[in-house]
């Protein structure tokens, strides 16, 4: 069979970075970031997350083929922010609501647990 190994397409090769940044140079305050080894489900938690910032004028993914375990994300900002801050604070923001919604279901698990 032709199909690569599974592993592939989540450990990230050696002397590869997992996320690399390139600026846009037609665009100001304009970049992409390609984030290895990730699909959709990283990519639109993202996007959305982006979104919700109010100097991000684009945010946006794309796989580039079903076969390459990338994303591309790109992002354009007002002048008031660059996209390295809009990534940087969307990645630190989702780390807090996932943090919160592990508490939470733990608390509640936790709840359950001596319920029953």
């Amino acid at each position: 069979m032709n199909a690569p190994d599974r592993y592939e397409r989540f450990v990230v090769p050696e002397g590869t970075k997992k996320v690399s940044y390139e600026r846009d140079t037609k665009i100001i305050n304009a970049a992409s970031f390609t984030i290895e080894r990730e699909e959709h489900t990283i990519g639109n938690i993202l996007r959305m997350q982006l979104h919700r910032d109010p100097n991000v004028l684009f945010a946006g993914y794309k796989l580039p083929h079903p076969l390459q375990y990338k994303i591309i994300v790109r992002i354009h900002t007002t002048s008031q922010s660059s996209p390295m801050q809009a990534y940087n604070q969307s990645i630190n923001d989702l780390d807090r609501e996932l943090d919160h919604l592990k508490n939470a279901f733990e608390a509640e698990m936790l709840k359950f647990s001596r319920d029953y």
